[in-house]
């Protein structure tokens, strides 16, 4: 494969894995953890209810009329080609359909899944997306704001276990175990606030998997909704990219084209 190949695929991973969420690095050492939490169907109800909490907590009928979102963010991200400022285009329409334009100096690519393959454009061609990593784009979809996941939740379509309770950076958390589109996902959910804070997850990329840490924070409310616009992402225990939100709209109309791979 093609160095700009290689390169294009690692910010793919970056864009349409990593902008799903709110990115932050959750700590090694757990400071605190509850007793053992119940097991079989009590779990299930009480990740549930935990779902269904943070959903309301970020708009609750607000966020069941998303149907779209259009943003854009800046900051930096570490890649094996090096350290680069990005700026980031994103448009999703749920539940599975996403474009993201990315503008890393040097110069520019795009990158899109239309609910059933992923692809990438560059100066240099289009190709595909290995067919294995769809899942990380649903997952990275689902976790875009946690909307995703939320959804879900409010429609009654999504799978959680209660697994503790955990103090992380002198913050309590209630922990769930999710299961989403690439697997079991822990979730980290603020036991005042009842938002979605932080995410744990092993990740498909082209260098192999990693352990994918994610952190969401300065929630601000748009159209009703509690979004975060600081996103922190480390893979296995190393920074890889530091996001802010510049701009975001809910229920932008998005051409149905735009997740198209171009010819």
């Amino acid at each position: 494969m093609k160095r700009t190949r290689v390169f294009s695929l690692v910010l793919c991973g970056l864009v349409l894995g990593a902008m799903g969420s709110a990115l932050a690095f959750l700590p090694r050492e757990v400071q605190a953890q509850a007793a053992v939490p119940p097991s079989g169907t009590e779990a299930a109800k009480r990740g549930a209810e935990i779902l269904a909490a943070g959903a309301q907590a970020a708009g609750g009928d607000a966020v069941k009329t998303i149907e779209s979102l259009q943003l854009q963010a800046s900051g930096s991200a570490n890649l094996p080609t090096g350290p680069l400022n990005i700026v980031v285009k994103v448009l999703l329409a749920y539940p599975d359909r996403a474009r993201v334009e990315t503008d890393y100096g040097m110069g520019s690519m795009t990158n899109g899944f239309d609910g059933k393959s992923g692809w990438v454009a560059t100066p240099q061609g289009n190709f595909d997306v290995p067919a294995d990593m769809s899942a990380e784009s649903l997952r990275g979809i689902d976790l875009t704001g946690a909307l995703g996941v939320y959804k879900k939740s409010l429609a009654g379509k999504a799978e959680a276990e209660f697994v503790g309770e955990q103090e992380v950076e002198g913050k309590q958390t209630v922990l769930v175990e999710w299961t989403g589109p690439s697997g079991k996902v822990k979730l980290y959910f603020d036991a005042q606030t009842k938002l979605l804070v932080a995410a744990k997850y092993r990740a498909l990329t082209m260098q192999g998997a990693v352990e994918e840490e994610r952190r969401w924070s300065d929630f601000r409310e748009v159209d009703g909704v509690k979004f975060p616009f600081r996103w922190v992402t480390y893979r296995d225990g190393g920074l890889y990219s530091d996001l802010t939100l510049n701009e975001l709209k809910l229920n932008a109309k998005i051409e149905a084209s735009a997740f198209d791979k171009p010819q």
